[in-house]
């Protein structure tokens, strides 16, 4: 379980950057949001699924936004998704689940 929501934030952190404007940080605050209940959840994986489940179409919406997307353009939206203000903190959760791998 804690591979899939480490995929999903990788997924995320990609496509959310083919996102604009509000968008992206809707997308980065989803997935700060999903990585807080499963680390709350100790990766428990009944609890996993409900996390999945609950986030499930707010991932969709994000996935589909980056399709169709030059490499220009999502670059773009990757320089605009660092400066989210919640961005730091994905980053970080992201770093630490890596870690604990």
């Amino acid at each position: 379980m804690k591979k899939t929501i480490l995929g999903a934030a990788a997924v995320v952190m990609l496509l959310a950057a083919s996102c604009g404007g509000s968008e992206v940080c809707d997308c980065v605050e989803m997935q700060v949001s999903m990585m807080t209940d499963a680390k709350d959840a100790k990766m428990d994986p009944a609890k996993m699924k409900d996390i999945e489940a609950k986030y499930k179409a707010d991932m969709e919406k994000c996935e589909a936004l980056g399709k169709g997307k030059s490499d220009e353009e999502k670059k773009k939206m990757e320089e605009e998704m660092k400066k989210c203000d919640s961005y730091p903190e994905l980053e970080k959760m992201f770093k630490e689940m890596m870690g604990g791998m």
